[in-house]
C-alpha cells in the first residue's frame, strides 16, 4: 500500500483550511496531512491544534511567509525527508470528496505507474469548472485518447490544486521554485515533470476549488483591486522566466504575448492604466535576468 501525503499551504484562512482538513479525513484511501502555514497571523496555529488529537495531521509554521511557491517547496522536501512515497498537493480552499484520492489511484493502476503526475478536476462553488484552474493537454494527447474512456486525458501543465505525483518523479526533477514566491510555481514544475514523464488529468477525481470568485488569475486587464496588481509582478516575472528557460521558441511566442498584453491594457483596461504597464514591464525585464536554481531532494 502506498503511503499518500496531502500537502496542504495554508496563509490567514482558518475557516477554510478546517474545512479542507474536514474534507481529507473523510476520504476512502488513508492519508497523512502535512498542514504547511505560511506564518498565519489570525487563528490558524489555534486550529490546527485543536484537531491534532485526532491523528493523522501534522503541522508546520514556516515562520514567515514565503508565499505558496515557497510552502510547497518546503512541505513537499518535509514529506519526502518523512519517506512518502506519494504526494497530494493542495491550498487550503481545496475541498476533496471522499473519493477523489481513489480514483487518482485507480488511475495510478490504469497507468501501471507509467506518468509523471495526475491532476484532479477542479470545480467551482455552483459546479461549474474552475477557470483558474487550467490544464494543457499535450499536443500528443492523440496517442493516449484510448485512455478518454477511463476519464484520462494526457495534459503538459497543470495547478496545485490536487496535484498528484511520486517519489521517484520528485528524486528525477527536484523541487519546485521557492523564489518563485507566488503565481506561476506550478505551471513551472507541471511543465517541468512533463518534460521527462507523460502526465495525466483524471476526469474522475474532482474536488471544489472555494475560490472567492470564479475568473482566471493572470487577466491583469481586468483587476480592479490596486494590491492585486502590485502581486501580478510575480506573474510575469515568473511565466518570463519559465517560457524562457522552456526554449527559444517558446520565450518568443512569451514576449509577443507579452507586447500584446501591453496593447491590451492601454485600449481596454478602465483603471490603473499606467500602474499596469509599469508592472507588465517590470515583471517582464525581472524574468529576463531572474535565475532561481532548482534544489533536489537528498
Amino acid at each position: 500500500m502506498k503511503q499518500t501525503a496531502a500537502i496542504v499551504v495554508t496563509y490567514n484562512r482558518s475557516e477554510l483550511l478546517k474545512e479542507c482538513i474536514s474534507a481529507l479525513q473523510k476520504s476512502t484511501v488513508s492519508v497523512e496531512i502535512l498542514v504547511v502555514d505560511n506564518a498565519s497571523t489570525d487563528n490558524t496555529a489555534e486550529t490546527v491544534q485543536a484537531l491534532l488529537p485526532a491523528g493523522g495531521i501534522t503541522y508546520y509554521n514556516t515562520g514567515k511567509n514565503i508565499g505558496g511557491a515557497g510552502g510547497f517547496h518546503f512541505g513537499l522536501k518535509k514529506a519526502y525527508e518523512l519517506g512518502f512515497d506519494c504526494f497530494w498537493l493542495m491550498d487550503d480552499d481545496t475541498i476533496v470528496e471522499p473519493d477523489t484520492l481513489s480514483k487518482l489511484l485507480e488511475a495510478d493502476e490504469k497507468l501501471a505507474g507509467n506518468y509523471g503526475f495526475l491532476s484532479s478536476l477542479a470545480l467551482w462553488k455552483d459546479g461549474t469548472e474552475c477557470h483558474m484552474n487550467y490544464h494543457t493537454i499535450a499536443r500528443d494527447w492523440n496517442l493516449e485518447k484510448k485512455r478518454i474512456r477511463d476519464g484520462i486525458v494526457k495534459v503538459q501543465t497543470a495547478t496545485f490544486v490536487s496535484f498528484f505525483t511520486t517519489r521517484q518523479v520528485v528524486e528525477k526533477v527536484g523541487l519546485p521554485i521557492s523564489e518563485y514566491f507566488i503565481w506561476g510555481d506550478d505551471t513551472e514544475y507541471s511543465g517541468r515533470i512533463a518534460r521527462e514523464y507523460p502526465c495525466f488529468l483524471v476526469g474522475h477525481s474532482q474536488v471544489l476549488h472555494k475560490m472567492e470568485q470564479n475568473i482566471p488569475s493572470g487577466r491583469i486587464t481586468d483587476i480592479t483591486d490596486e494590491k492585486r496588481i502590485e502581486r501580478m509582478f510575480y506573474s510575469v516575472r515568473n511565466d518570463c522566466c519559465t517560457f524562457r528557460r522552456t526554449g527559444w521558441k517558446s520565450f518568443v511566442r512569451y514576449t509577443v504575448n507579452t507586447i500584446l498584453l501591453f496593447g491590451d491594457v492601454l485600449c481596454h483596461s478602465k483603471e490603473y492604466k499606467g500602474k499596469k504597464l509599469k508592472i507588465i514591464l517590470k515583471g517582464y525585464l525581472s524574468g529576463v535576468f531572474f535565475r532561481p536554481v532548482i534544489e533536489r531532494v537528498k
